[in-house]
Parts: structure tokens; C-alpha cells; sequence
């Protein structure tokens, strides 16, 4: 009688198969922990110096106060800024941090034309560059912003909080521990006089030298300047012209720039012929002020008021205008100091 005997093969393989797919599991979990580990060390928010962003509103103004960093060595820079962001027929008042600052000098500061936004906002950036002088915790103190809409009498203003700037000294915490090397003996004369007698030679020839080029780089500025002082107001706005002529930014398509030069040109001009600050004041600003002014010519105003404003559309609201346009404003600005430049009488200008 033959017994046959039959083995369950899929038994013997169970165990087997459920080792692997622990092993796999494992594996699994341990990769993904190791991940999570990894992304919840790593930076959720700021950390570090990464300087001061502050944000304040007021009826129809929002008011930002940047600095690059608050905490800095004495070898470095602050750079702060503030901006306003306001309706476009609102007049602005921007703070005055001089002398207002603990133990930080103004190095440079600037202040940007008004900027035209949409639903007809417009912002203004007032940028300082400010220095320690010692180490330690200074605080810059909180910054007023006026504005008030032309014609109203009553004003709104926004102010920043006081913020806090630390400043590292570069030297080490424990001073005391700082080791000065000994003083070497005094070196003895030397012997050989020639030698020296030629270097020393050498280098009065190259302070004369120095004192030479000196001299005549200093004779030769005067006289720049003296010639430049001579010309007229006009004449120095013709030659303004003609420079930009030959630039042709017409031609390689630069608009924006080239309406930026001629109204600079125009603006400068009517600083020098007339005595307004142009220059240093926005459009709206600068034609308050005009219309104050008496001895300006009463029929030119109309002139010069379309003048700027059309510039400013080209600068501020990225009007394109045609060839024919920009040649015509180029034409306006020139008949417009033709017609208001100084003349000669009897000997006099007038």
C-alpha cells in the first residue's frame, strides 16, 4: 500500500512572506519619521536678523516702516524707509529725523516722486542710510506722516511705533583677556645714507608731482565752473536740448526716459530764470506755488501746467505717446524758454 504524502507548500511560505512585509513597513515608517524630524527643525517663520516690516492704516492712508536689519555690528549700515500710500489728491508732510537720532548719523537720504498706483492711490518713499557711532541699544523714535486733501483744512497723520536697533561693538565680550604684544627696541640708524637720500629724493619728486596735478586739476575746474557760470539760464537750457537731441531716445524707443529728461530740463530752467524750486517739487506742488507767484508771466501758465501734466502721464501712468506727441513737447519746452529767456536791453538783462 503506497502512502503518498502531501506537503502544503503556501503554509511553508507564510511565515516567510509576513517577515518581508514587517521588514517593509518598518522601513517605511522609519523613512517617514526621519522625514517629519527633518521638517520640523527646519525655519517656520522668521528667524535671525531679518530687519523690521511694520504696517499702519488710518482713514485713507497705510503708512510702512522698513529697516534691513535690527541688529547689526558697528562696521555696518542701517537702511530705513517709510512709505506712504495714499490717494493722489492728498497732500503729503513726510517726518524729519534730523537731530532726532541717539547715537546714529544720517549718512544719505532721498525722497522719491510721487508714484501713481491703481483706483488712484499714489505712494511716496522716504529712504535714510544711517551709521552708529558706539555700541548698545538706541531706539529711533516713532515718525509722524501729515496729509490732507487739497482744500480741506482738517488733516490726518499716522505715526510708527518706537523701534529698537542693537548694536554689536566688534571688539570681544571679556576685554581684559586681550594680550598686547611687547614693544620691539628701538632700530638702529642706518648706515648706508645713499640709498636712503634716494628714496628720499624719489618721493619728493612724487609729492611735487602730486602737488602739481593737484594744482592744476583744481585751476582747471575753476575755469569750468567759471564758464559755466557765465551762461545765461536759457542758453544753458539750449545746450541741455541739443544734448538730448543727439541721444535720439526717440528713435531706440526709450519714451519714458526721454520725457523724463525734457521735464527735468524745463524744471531746472525755470530754477534758474525764475527762482522756483521746480526741481525739488511734484507737479501739483509746483503749480500751488505758481499760482502764487507774481512775477511769473501770467501767459505762460496755461502752457506750462498742460506741459508737466502731460509729462507726468508719460512718467507716472504709462501713457505711450506717438512720434508727433513727444517731437511736440520737445518743441514746447524749447518755445517755452525761447519765449521767457532773459534779454538784452541797453546793456541789462530783463
Amino acid at each position: 500500500m503506497m502512502i503518498v504524502k502531501i506537503t502544503n507548500k503556501s503554509k511553508s511560505k507564510t511565515p516567510v512572506f509576513l517577515l518581508g512585509t514587517i521588514i517593509i513597513v518598518l522601513c517605511l515608517l522609519s523613512v517617514v519619521s526621519c522625514a517629519k524630524g527633518e521638517k520640523e527643525s527646519s525655519p517656520t517663520g522668521k528667524m535671525g536678523n531679518n530687519g523690521i516690516h511694520e504696517t499702519y492704516d488710518n482713514g485713507p492712508g497705510t503708512l510702512t516702516l522698513a529697516a534691513d536689519k535690527k541688529e547689526m555690528t558697528i562696521a555696518e549700515r542701517l537702511n530705513l524707509s517709510i512709505s506712504i500710500v495714499t490717494d493722489e489728491d492728498y497732500e503729503v508732510t513726510m517726518p524729519d529725523l534730523a537731530g532726532k537720532l541717539e547715537q546714529f548719523g544720517i549718512i544719505d537720504w532721498h525722497t522719491t516722486q510721487p508714484e501713481l498706483l491703481a483706483n488712484k492711490k499714489k505712494k511716496i518713499t522716504r529712504s535714510y542710510v544711517l551709521e552708529p557711532f558706539l555700541s548698545g541699544e538706541y531706539t529711533i523714535p516713532p515718525m509722524e506722516v501729515k496729509f490732507n486733501k487739497k482744500g480741506e483744512a482738517n488733516s490726518h497723520s499716522i505715526s510708527t511705533s518706537e523701534i529698537t536697533i542693537k548694536v554689536n561693538s566688534l571688539l570681544p565680550a571679556d576685554i581684559k583677556e586681550i594680550k598686547l604684544n611687547e614693544i620691539k627696541p628701538p632700530v638702529p640708524y642706518p648706515t648706508d645714507y645713499i640709498k636712503w637720500l634716494l628714496i628720499a629724493g624719489g618721493a619728493l619728486v612724487l609729492a611735487a608731482a602730486g602737488i602739481f596735478a593737484w594744482i592744476y586739476k583744481r585751476r582747471r575746474r575753476k575755469m569750468i565752473d567759471a564758464r559755466a557760470a557765465m551762461l545765461k539760464p536759457h542758453e544753458i537750457a539750449y545746450r541741455e536740448l541739443d544734448e538730448l537731441a543727439a541721444e535720439n531716445l526717440i528713435g531706440q524707443g526709450r519714451i519714458k526716459l526721454y520725457y523724463q529728461r525734457v521735464s527735468g530740463i524745463l524744471r531746472r530752467y525755470i530754477e534758474n530764470r525764475f527762482g522756483l524750486r521746480a526741481p525739488e517739487q511734484t507737479t501739483e506742488e509746483f503749480l500751488s506755488g505758481l499760482d502764487m507767484d507774481k512775477g511769473f508771466p501770467d501767459n505762460y501758465r496755461p502752457l506750462l501746467r498742460t506741459f508737466l501734466r502731460h509729462c507726468d502721464l508719460v512718467k507716472f501712468a504709462e501713457f505711450r505717446p506717438g512720434l508727433e506727441e513727444s517731437l511736440r513737447a520737445f518743441e514746447s519746452c524749447r518755445n517755452f524758454v525761447h519765449g521767457t529767456e532773459e534779454k538784452e536791453v541797453a546793456g541789462n538783462a530783463v
